[in-house]
């Protein structure tokens, strides 16, 4: 994914932690955006943001939304679209990508705390959440990544007010950043193969290589597939005799009849060793829980 794309406040901060590496080229969508820069020659539009117009709906969103063409002319390679489905700017998700046709497009869905929204939010929540799930199953999209905040700050722990969501934004997207990168350079090893064509529902998470739990973002249904990606210093690869024996034992013990597994592994200059893990399903996921 080389053009990240954040509509609304969700997107655009998500948006703003990709844009501190170099690989990325970075759009932002929001209401209120400080999208043009004064010059003696009259105000010229900032490059890759643009001010979408307060609307009073999430319905009032789609059917207002302009024509982004020509905000859209340079993007190339594959896109990252993300957004929250609560607020109502998501009405304009579909009608935003429809200007993105003939690229390959991934959405990193974030989904806030349910319980703390109100009903005309979980509802504006719940459909966007269901129509983005249709899509990628039909293959409109690459894939779908989802992320429940409330399962990050789990794996976070406790996170105090001021930063919270900075805190929360710097792990997903240097989780996502990480396995974007290694998904694109040599590994020491690996048994990676291509995903099921079906299985277009993803979500990503860390590996804790001690206690071998997957610290997922979002709890998947129906499984099919995972990726685990072994970010170890290039020392201990070359010295640690029995590393090699406890990695294939950690992805045979999480093999099952309904997942496959796989592994890659890449060296690193970090003193620390780092794994991460990518999922994916072929299932609808669960909106939130009827009461």
């Amino acid at each position: 994914m080389d053009t990240i794309i954040g509509l609304g406040q969700a997107g655009c901060n998500l948006a703003d932690c990709f844009s501190k590496y170099d690989e990325y080229d970075v759009y932002k969508i929001d209401v209120g955006l400080d999208a043009y820069e004064e010059t003696p020659y009259g105000d010229f539009p900032k490059e890759g943001l643009y001010s979408m117009p307060l609307q009073a709906n999430p319905e009032s969103y789609e059917q207002a939304c302009p024509n982004m063409k020509n905000f859209f002319k340079d993007v190339t390679g594959e896109v990252l679209f993300i957004c929250g489905g609560s607020g109502d700017i998501s009405g304009a998700s579909l009608r935003v990508l429809q200007h993105l046709k003939g690229r390959d497009i991934n959405v990193l869905y974030i989904r806030p705390d349910i319980d703390l929204l109100s009903e005309r939010k979980r509802m504006q929540e719940r459909v966007t959440f269901n129509v983005f799930q249709e899509y990628a199953r039909s293959a409109v999209f690459k894939r779908m990544f989802i992320v429940d905040n409330s399962m990050v700050e789990q794996h976070l722990g406790d996170v105090p007010v001021i930063g919270y969501h900075d805190k929360l934004n710097e792990m997903i997207v240097s989780t996502m950043h990480m396995i974007n990168v290694y998904n694109h350079i040599e590994s020491v090893t690996d048994t990676f193969s291509e995903p099921y064509e079906t299985a277009r529902i993803s979500t990503i998470g860390l590996l804790d290589f001690d206690t071998e739990e997957n610290k997922s973002f979002f709890s998947l249904d129906n499984v099919r597939e995972i990726r685990y990606y072994y970010a170890i210093n290039k020392d201990k690869l070359k010295s640690e005799g029995d590393l090699f024996k406890r990695i294939k034992k950690q992805i045979k013990d999480n093999a099952t009849d309904q997942t496959k597994v796989s592994y890659g592994i890449f060296a690193t200059n970090y003193e620390r060793d780092f794994a991460y893990t990518l999922s994916y399903s072929a299932s609808i996921q669960k909106g939130e829980i009827d009461d």
